[in-house]
């Protein structure tokens, strides 16, 4: 069933034409009914103008059938109808004639006696389905009670109406016993096929079994099925079944005939009034639609609007509106429920296609299973793919020509009629009058937005003071002029032009940078315009053989420039660029403006370069001073710092608070080698400033040490003493490079790097830094001299290991650290025979290759410490008793190894050491317990015969025996210390 618009009240009223149309007769005619009194009508106004009520209507329609049905004469104009629009004058009212003619024509009274009080039965069943129009205005509703009419009249085992819909016979209605199962049928199934093959009624007796089902009605007396008309052809058919007693009311296929032709008006007077109501409908719909998109005149919102309304009013399942460019291209604006590919398919409109034909004849067209069409030929596999049925395309244009297209879309199959056209026409026009008022709208706003922008330039930029405010003012102001995706404001500095404000609006300009945009004169269309000063229109950049393509980006890019220089007293100052993706988008007007907005531009930016200068000045002498006095700072916190390590890092960082750098490295000079060492970098290149220099490596920084002067180099590519790195390539930038003096000499250089060729270091940046290194230089001698003092306190003179203080503070931080680590405590046997028989002197001498032995013994992650006198201590990290024992073991090998010195009287003297081991936290939780153990274990190995390794748990065990304390250093046994 279809959707049907809301019925209208009998109360209704219309007008002379459309009560002419509903009765099917010229307007003349009702108004000579009404001149005669046979109509009621009601005057509205002055004129004259008349209306009529519906129900008044329907009621003149029910008597004029009645007596055309009893040969009353006076109703034939009623039966002529007006003439549609392909001139056929047949209409619903005039079938009426032809089936009640039918009826009175039937057999004669004489031949009957119940005939006549038959036909009076039957005008009574004509009549009252001439009332079901009135009074029941949904068809489907009207269809039903007509059936359930007939059935009680006729007294009918059942009547079923179908609707024929294509291939296809659909039930819509049925009264009585009808079969379940015979929902749909083939339209040539059985007696309702043969019906409609032979476009009159058929009759079949119980015996016949003529379509599926028969054997339902086994017992029926006779089946008539009848076509039921329609304007345009047939609507459907119907099927009468009987019993026996029944059957005779049924044998006159004409009064069947006569039936269907008033149940197919019947249905066409309620499709008459529902398509009436629903045009009146549309007609609201498109004053509600034209006002709503006329009061608009944001573009987007009217085409917005347009599309949704359009949807709406049409019940379409999808949607889409076109505009055409001014280059005669299309574009998509909106879309409702359709996919990119398929939008993407569509977008030229090829031909031969609807959308192609539609915007040729001016005129909306449609087409159902748009698939099989061959105008899709080109398109095909894209609407296979979207899946729609019908679509219905309605050219959008005005008096200046096409601006668009307007496309509906519907997935299931949906025929346009005659008056849906119109209204998709009506609206389509109403639409381009609010597309064409708001482009014109838009035109007249750019047009005074561009007179208000360049009044506001020329006081805006007066006010500005820089160059890169300018620019963005600029770049600012110019969308309020012309359209565009991107703008660029070049400055020419010497022979480059550099961009000074950039602005991209889509994917292809965003990602650019000032680097890839630098350019020389002469160079590109950018270049060009700068040298030559005349402004240019490019309407296909891609293809100008003056143009260079930008590193990175696309080369063949569809692209449009407009480019004015900006000009001063005739020089040339810098460019103005704006580039629009797609050809030919910019007019000359555009150009015009534009000129005029680089000749305001030039003007500030000549302001912005006097200004520029006394600034640059002011702030010279501001940074003189606030750098002499940063520098009095950082001085005092340099030379308050006597850790070396420190003092790099406070250089680094208070240096950078002085001078902006890239890269800085700190490198000492050895007199010894005649080789540069780096000491600390910090930068973009800091691990190539941290490679050692190759023996004959030369370079500036060579050249400050032999020479002992600074230098400044402002391209450090034109030095030929500058050595780039072979990791980075030839880099552009400039350098400081100052030496570090001490005592003897020079002792180092400072070396920075500020990278690229716009910021380089100047005259009063290299004064400071000069500056700098003097009190860098003094820093460092005093950090150098405090750690060879901090090394001589840490140390036992006569060995050069770690003193006995030292020991108790790695060992108090290897507990607090938490970690494993083993302690072995090693006591020499009898050194004192050492002494007593070869002197203090070689005793001295050979505690040093002990010291050496043990050390060399030992792992390079282990520590050695002198305890005092004969006696040493090694801390091993992460290494448990077992790991402790074999490094003990080879440390008493190593012992033995020593050479003694040979004196007369000192044969017998050997060297060798008892040895105990400690681990935590298995042998003792804090530095005091870790060491008694250790001690302990050390008295265990002497007293089980010297010259052995004895663990923390074979000590424990003479606890009892005797208590320890932590072993105190014995007396030296020499101003040295040996005992």
């Amino acid at each position: 069933m279809t959707a049907t618009l809301p019925t209208r009240s009998s109360d209704a009223t219309l007008s002379v034409t459309k009560a002419a149309r509903l009765l099917g007769v010229h307007p003349n005619t009702i108004r000579a009914w009404s001149d005669q009194g046979r109509l009621r009508f009601y005057r509205i106004n002055a004129r004259g103008d008349r209306r009529y009520r519906l129900g008044d209507l329907q009621h003149f329609l029910t008597a004029a059938e009645a007596r055309a049905a009893a040969g009353v004469d006076g109703v034939a104009e009623l039966g002529r109808g007006r003439p549609d629009r392909r001139g056929r004058r047949a209409s619903p009212d005039r079938r009426i004639l032809r089936s009640t003619a039918a009826l009175v024509a039937g057999p004669p009274r004489d031949e009957d006696p119940l005939g006549g009080e038959r036909r009076v039965a039957d005008l009574h069943v004509l009549a009252d389905l001439a009332r079901l129009g009135i009074e029941c205005p949904e068809p489907l509703e009207c269809l039903g009670r007509a059936l359930a009419l007939l059935r009680e009249a006729w007294e009918l085992r059942a009547a079923v109406a179908w609707e024929l819909r294509g291939e296809r016979l659909v039930r819509k209605a049925a009264a009585g016993a009808y079969p379940a199962g015979l929902a749909d049928l083939p339209a040539g199934a059985g007696l309702l096929g043969l019906a409609l093959a032979a476009g009159r009624a058929q009759v079949a007796g119980p015996a016949e079994r003529t379509e599926p089902g028969d054997g339902r009605w086994a017992d029926a007396a006779v089946r008539i099925a009848v076509p039921i008309p329609a304007d345009r052809g047939v609507w459907g058919v119907l099927l009468f079944v009987a019993d026996e007693r029944a059957a005779a009311a049924l044998v006159d296929a004409d009064l069947a005939s006569a039936v269907a032709a008033e149940v197919g008006a019947l249905l066409g007077r309620t499709r008459l009034l529902d398509d009436l109501d629903r045009q009146l409908h549309q007609a609201a719909a498109l004053q509600r639609i034209a006002a709503d998109v006329s009061s608009k005149l944001d573009l987007d919102q009217i085409l917005a609007g347009l599309t949704d309304h359009a949807m709406v009013l049409f019940g379409a399942d999808r949607a889409a509106l076109f505009l055409q460019r001014s280059d005669g291209s299309i574009e998509t604006r909106v879309a409702r429920n359709l996919s990119a590919a398929y939008l993407a398919a569509v977008a030229d409109f090829p031909a031969p296609s609807l959308p192609a034909d539609a915007v040729a004849l001016g005129r909306p067209l449609f087409a159902t299973a748009y698939r099989d069409d061959p105008r899709s030929g080109l398109v095909r596999a894209a609407v296979i793919q979207e899946g729609y049925d019908t679509i219905c395309c309605a050219p959008l244009r005005d008096a200046g020509g096409p601006l668009g297209l307007l496309i509906l879309y519907h997935d299931q199959r949906h025929p346009w009629t005659d008056e849906d056209l119109e209204a998709m026409a009506a609206l389509a026009t109403q639409g381009a009058v609010a597309i064409r008022t708001a482009q014109n709208f838009a035109q007249m706003a750019t047009w005074a937005a561009q007179l208000q922008s360049i009044q506001q330039l020329g006081v805006r930029l007066s006010r500005l003071s820089s160059v890169r405010e300018i620019g963005i003012a600029i770049a600012t102001e110019l969308r309020q002029l012309i359209d565009y995706h991107n703008v660029r404001v070049y400055r020419l500095y010497e022979d480059e032009l550099a961009p000074v404000a950039m602005q991209g609006q889509v994917g292809e300009y965003v990602d650019e940078t000032p680097e890839q945009l630098r350019i020389g004169i002469g160079e590109g269309l950018t270049g060009w315009v700068a040298r030559h000063a005349v402004a240019q229109n490019v309407p296909d950049a891609a293809r100008d053989p003056r143009a260079m393509t930008i590193p990175g980006t696309e080369k063949d890019l569809d692209e449009s420039m407009l480019l004015a220089p900006m000009l001063y007293e005739d020089q040339v100052l810098g460019v103005l660029v704006l580039s629009k993706l797609g050809l030919r988008q910019f007019s000359d007007d555009d150009l015009r403006l534009l000129a005029i907005y680089a000749s305001f531009a030039a003007q500030a930016m000549a302001n912005a370069d006097a200004t520029d200068r006394l600034r640059r000045q002011s702030a010279a002498l501001e940074r003189q001073l606030a750098s002499q006095r940063a520098l009095l700072q950082i001085t005092e916190s340099i030379l308050t710092t006597l850790d070396p390590r420190a003092v790099l890092e406070r250089i680094t960082d208070s240096l950078a608070s002085l001078v902006r750098y890239d890269n800085v490295s700190i490198e000492l000079y050895d007199p010894a080698t005649r080789r540069l060492h780096p000491l600390t970098a910090r930068g973009v290149h800091a691990e190539e400033f941290l490679a050692d220099w190759a023996p004959s490596e030369t370079g500036l920084a060579t050249w400050v040490v032999d020479n002992g002067e600074p230098q400044l180099v402002r391209d450090e590519l034109r030095d030929e003493r500058v050595r780039q790195f072979a990791t980075t390539g030839p880099v552009e930038g400039s350098l400081i490079v100052v030496p570090l003096r001490g005592r003897e000499g020079v002792t180092g250089v400072l070396t920075l790097e500020r990278l690229g060729g716009g910021d380089r270091f100047t005259e009063e940046e290299f004064d400071l830094v000069k500056l700098f290194a003097a009190q860098v230089s003094i820093a460092l001698q005093n950090a150098e001299t405090h750690h060879e003092t901090e090394i001589r306190a840490q140390t036992d003179d006569l060995t050069g290991l770690l003193n006995q203080g030292t020991f108790h503070g790695w060992l108090a931080r290897s507990v607090a650290d938490g970690g494993p680590f083993s302690l072995i405590m090693l006591d020499l046997d009898d050194f004192k025979a050492v002494n007593d028989g070869m002197g203090h002197a070689a005793g001295d001498d050979l505690l040093r290759r002990i010291a050496a032995a043990i050390v060399a013994a030992g792992r390079d992650s282990d520590r050695v410490f002198r305890y005092g006198g004969d006696e040493f201590t090694l801390l091993l990290p992460g290494t448990d008793a077992a790991g402790a024992a074999q490094v003990a073991e080879r440390v008493r090998a190593a012992l033995h190894a020593v050479p003694l010195p040979r004196r007369p009287g000192a044969d017998g003297i050997e060297v060798s050491c008892s040895m105990g081991i400690a681990t935590f936290p298995d042998d003792g939780a804090s530095a005091a317990d870790v060491l008694i153990a250790a001690d302990r274990a050390c008295y265990v190995a002497k007293r089980a015969g010297r010259d052995r390794v004895a663990l923390a748990p074979e000590g424990l065990a003479l606890a009892a025996e005797f208590s320890l304390q932590v072993p105190t250093p014995v007396d030296p046994f020499s101003a040295s210390g040996a005992a």
